[in-house]
């Protein structure tokens, strides 16, 4: 049975390593320049980034466990969809490590990510998701979330469409 636990700094190394570890593994194709991707994961799973990320007050990390880490989530509380849009629990992250996926860990940590978000008094739901990523897509779809709206990431060499999705909790 998969668990979350709050991550706290000294998990730091951990997180690194599932961030670098999981993200490569589901993401590196759409990569067009790896100096770009090489940036983007210094970035988001750094020692230095998941230190700073980790004392956050509007964001926390999870790890989920089943015996052994399967993978990690990130939220930030009182997120807003943009200036005009709803508030609620952003769901930055939700990431299994290779050979995870499909052992219905994403369903079982979404809703428990869900429950908390309603504990804190949330009331609405929200996350993007690439356009590139059909299958998260629809597992997404499945738990209720629907499309709002899209928006694009940007590097310098290339773009990529980000479907934002969100249900009232």
């Amino acid at each position: 049975m998969v668990t979350l636990r709050k991550a706290h700094l000294d998990d730091a190394t951990l997180l690194s390593q599932m961030g670098y570890s999981s993200y490569t593994h589901h993401f590196a194709h759409l990569w067009h320049e790896h100096k770009e991707l090489q940036a983007f994961l210094f970035q988001e799973y750094s020692l230095p980034a998941l230190q700073k990320e980790l004392q956050s007050k509007t964001s926390c990390w999870f790890i989920a466990t089943d015996t052994d880490p399967v993978g990690f989530a990130k939220v930030s509380w009182r997120s807003a969809v943009d200036e005009d849009g709803p508030t609620g629990t952003l769901l930055n992250k939700l990431y299994l490590l290779p050979g995870e996926t499909g052992k219905g860990y994403g369903e079982a940590l979404l809703a428990e990510i869900v429950r908390m978000a309603q504990r804190r008094g949330e009331t609405f739901f929200w996350l993007e998701v690439l356009d590139a990523n059909p299958r998260a897509y629809r597992f997404y779809t499945r738990q209720g979330l629907t499309h709002i709206k899209d928006t694009t990431f940007s590097t310098p060499t290339q773009q990529s469409t980000l479907h934002i999705l969100g249900k009232r909790i």
